[in-house]
């Protein structure tokens, strides 16, 4: 056997086998470089759109330069993102939309009009400049008597005053502190019905004057309802509440200044004789309980499952059904005393009155001829106008 041959030949191998072990450390050395470099990139990148993302959300370093924002009809806070991107107030709207995702602001309304916003305001500064701000602006906004709060709350939108989100949050969850509402608490939708005074105001427009606004009509409130109403109440036994609720109902169905406190005669009068006339049948009451202000009653509508339908409740509805003006108040707390329980409506806004129920129905006869009458002119005077 060739021994040297062997040896050499062992040793071939021996290198061969050296080598490559050499070039797998290699590799797995440069595998591993490859590897840390890709996670440091990836966590210097991360690190990086964090840093600059968080900047932008809290405006830690951000140009200070006020500028004009300005905002369209009917817009919705999310909405702005782009806008408030492209004017570089933010850097990120696609954040600003996450952020408000978040918050649960995104469906909230925007008023129309120009507001001052600095990119060196936070994402919070940003959406309070913009849902809660006031103006300088003023506007003079006359709340007609008799008006519901659903028709004030609408009259103040028209009137572009602030958006239906800010209103809504003021009316049904602001706990205001006057003494008067204490015993209509807890808050919750409608309980301002019947004390936001209706009269004619100067108010600020703007999300952050909203509170200022209604706080104005429940002060009115306050001080329209003073010592001759509270006596007038205190000899009838009745509470504010009481007070209130029967002159919403006198409101809303006398239209004649001269009727009034003798339509709050009727009311009293069937209250004080409960057994004989359980129900007020106040039809203004049931259109309050189907969300109407007006029309004709159905027999569909006089079977309405509703505490407001008097038809079918007994005694007051819960609340008031509008807000009152002082006559109205007035008369409620001084009703004209008679012996009346029926009255009916005639074209002109005046009423018939009876005491007894057949009186009741000739009335009723009456004035559905005048009634008839009154439609035929009516009729008469369109087709005269109309040329046929």
């Amino acid at each position: 056997m060739d021994y040297d041959k062997y040896d050499n030949q062992e040793n071939q191998e021996v290198r061969r086998k050296r080598r490559r072990s050499r070039r797998h450390k290699n590799s797995g050395c440069a595998g591993t470089m490859v590897y840390v470099i890709a996670v440091v990139g990836a966590s210097l990148v991360i690190s990086l759109a964090a840093i600059f993302t968080a900047n932008d959300v809290f405006a830690f370093v951000k140009d200070n330069a006020m500028q004009q924002f300005y905002v369209s009809e009917n817009t919705k806070l999310a909405d702005l993102a782009k806008d408030l991107d492209k004017q570089g107030i933010i850097n990120y709207g696609t954040v600003f939309k996450a952020y408000l995702a978040v918050k649960g602001d995104s469906a909230d309304d925007v008023l129309a009009g120009e507001y001052q916003l600095n990119p060196s305001m936070d994402y919070g500064q940003i959406i309070d400049k913009l849902t809660n701000s006031s103006s300088s602006d003023t506007l003079q906004i006359t709340i007609p008597e008799g008006y519901s709060v659903a028709q004030v709350r609408q009259l103040l939108l028209d009137n572009h005053v602030c958006t239906a989100d800010a209103l809504d949050k003021v009316l049904n969850q602001y706990p205001f502190k006057h003494d008067f509402l204490q015993d209509e608490k807890p808050v919750e939708e409608g309980w301002l019905e019947g004390y936001l005074f209706p009269d004619t105001y100067e108010i600020y427009k703007g999300n952050g004057s909203v509170v200022d606004t209604v706080n104005k009509m429940l002060n009115n409130f306050a001080s329209r309802y003073g010592s001759e109403i509270t006596d007038g109440a205190n000899e009838l036994g009745r509470s504010m509440h009481d007070i209130v609720t029967v002159a919403s109902l006198v409101e809303r169905e006398a239209q004649r200044d001269d009727e009034r406190a003798r339509i709050a005669g009727v009311i009293y009068n069937r209250l004080n004789n409960s057994s004989e006339f359980p129900y007020l049948q106040v039809d203004a009451s049931v259109l309050y309980g189907l969300g109407r202000t007006s029309g004709k009653l159905t027999d569909e509508d006089l079977k309405s499952d509703s505490p407001y339908n008097l038809y079918t409740a007994e005694g007051l509805p819960p609340g008031p059904i509008c807000n009152p003006g002082y006559a109205s108040l007035y008369a409620a707390s001084h009703p004209e005393s008679h012996d009346y329980y029926y009255y009916v409506a005639m074209p002109d806004g005046s009423h018939l009155f009876a005491s007894s129920y057949e009186e009741h129905q000739r009335n009723i006869a009456t004035s559905n001829a005048a009634q008839a009458q009154a439609a035929s002119e009516n009729t008469d005077q369109s087709t005269e106008v109309s040329g046929e």
